[in-house]
């Protein structure tokens, strides 16, 4: 498949970005509504839309519930019986091995966290189904709050994939955007995330790992704590400078067509805004 080899290969000035759509998540109410009226028609439309607007893969994310999660299977084969592309798919199927199964081609599964009573396991599992594996930078042990703390856990995660024999080239590190709670931060910057900190993390992972594993962030979780009409231009701002330190793949939202076209040429955007 087009897209397995997309995957695959990690960004380099010859490699493009890998755009992963967000559209298929539980957190959107006609998604869950088209599911649950078994509604074909829209949901290939909607993985259709992603696709023709540029998404490389498709996230599917179906959240916790056990009757919603069991229609994954079906819900893959709906839709690569129709189109070709790949799923990042929630970390759930590491317990439903029939949605690994049905998968056409290499999926991804995403995304478990640093934690080290499970992250062996769950490497085991995605090279079982020769899987792609997310991993959030994140543990029970420690909520990393710098850039040494995600470089800790970064370390974790590769020193466990070779213990374990997974190829790094089948790894993402996720450093894992999100809004600062803090009552300062709210009041300096509206509680947008420290995207240095993230910048920086993305950098030195690439480094800590001569460029074998490959990073990922879901975009939109920075701009969380924003009016939905403020979000785009976020968005917009923030991808080039992480393309810049060398970020692999994206969640985003691919409707958003000033978006994708920034997405599509990260480099061409980063000279117009300098």
């Amino acid at each position: 498949m087009n897209n397995e080899t997309r995957t695959e290969t990690s960004t380099t000035p010859s490699h493009r970005l890998l755009l992963v759509g967000e559209g298929l998540h539980v957190m959107n109410p006609a998604l869950v509504r088209a599911i649950e009226e078994r509604d074909e028609q829209w949901l290939v439309g909607m993985a259709r839309s992603q696709v023709e607007a540029g998404a490389d893969a498709l996230d599917l994310n179906l959240g916790q519930s056990r009757q919603l999660c069991r229609l994954i299977p079906w819900l893959v084969e709906l839709i690569q019986d129709e189109m070709e592309t790949t799923f990042f798919l929630s970390s759930h199927v590491l317990k439903m091995e029939q949605a690994l199964k049905a998968h056409q081609g290499r999926a991804t599964i995403n995304a478990v966290t640093a934690d080290e009573a499970g992250l062996a396991g769950a490497m085991e599992k995605a090279m079982a189904f020769e899987a792609n594996l997310v991993v959030l930078l994140v543990s029970p042990d420690l909520t990393p709050g710098n850039v040494d703390e995600r470089l800790q856990l970064a370390a974790r995660v590769i020193e466990t994939a070779v213990r374990v024999g997974m190829p790094l080239s089948r790894l993402y590190l996720d450093p894992v955007i999100s809004c600062r709670p803090d009552p300062m931060t709210w009041h300096l910057g509206g509680g947008l995330p420290d995207m240095e900190t993230i910048l920086e993390s993305i950098r030195l992972i690439g480094e800590l790992s001569d460029h074998a594993v490959r990073t990922i962030v879901a975009l939109s979780n920075a701009s969380a704590c924003l009016p939905r009409g403020q979000r785009s231009d976020l968005h917009c701002r923030l991808l080039p400078m992480l393309v810049e330190v060398g970020l692999d793949a994206v969640i985003l939202n691919c409707s958003d067509s000033r978006l994708m076209a920034v997405a599509r040429n990260p480099a061409q955007a980063l000279q117009v805004a300098a």
